[in-house]
């Protein structure tokens, strides 16, 4: 089974990345999200504040990586072309993300890319740093990230579950609000929210 799909945008020859990455959910977190997916550019609506929020994430230096679910493609609703589509819009509003994971898997596909499992962050790791976590642990400690500063933003446990398998700062937030609701926090370096994936 294949894995995430990867939309790469760096130069060619970007040396490897040692500093931090934001990976963010994409629903919820950047655009509001909807019970019947985001079938086209034109149902994309993005949440107040998420713009701003990405441009000082690049300004503190971290690198931006979306990282989001997609089962539609697997069923058959659209295909990989839509969710280029969608992202073009979105980069259009929000500016540019340097990597966006989607994983077009169905939960009883059983892949290694759909969030809880770590598989996409692994991913965007490899890409930008060349190196990633190589396994999960749900009953043992929280594994140390590779930069300190790595974070990740989600509105379910799901990604809160995907960001502890790679030592992320965990950071939930309610999908009507999005990443503003935490933005200060990041600024502030803030540890990050208690989770537990088990």
């Amino acid at each position: 089974m294949k894995g995430p799909i990867l939309e790469i945008n760096l130069p060619e020859d970007a040396v490897k990345w040692s500093g931090p990455i934001a990976y963010l959910d994409r629903d919820g977190v950047l655009n509001y999200g909807s019970p019947n997916y985001i079938n086209s550019p034109e149902e994309l609506r993005l949440i107040p504040g998420a713009k701003e929020a990405v441009t000082k994430l690049r300004e503190l230096g971290y690198k931006i990586a979306i990282t989001t679910n997609q089962s539609a493609i697997m069923r058959g609703l659209w295909e990989d072309d839509t969710i280029h589509e969608i992202h073009a819009k979105l980069q259009q509003e929000i500016g540019q993300i340097d990597v966006i994971a989607t994983c077009p898997h169905r939960n009883r596909d059983k892949c290694n890319c759909r969030k809880p499992m770590p598989g996409m962050l692994n991913a965007v790791s490899e890409t930008l740093r060349g190196r990633s976590h190589s396994s999960v642990n749900w009953y043992g400690q929280k594994p140390l990230p590779i930069n300190q500063f790595d974070l990740m933003v989600g509105d379910r446990d799901s990604d809160m579950s995907a960001g502890w398998a790679v030592g992320a700062r965990l950071f939930q937030v309610d999908e009507k609000y999005g990443i503003a609701e935490v933005l200060q926090r990041i600024i502030n370096n803030d540890s990050g929210d208690d989770f537990s994936p088990v």
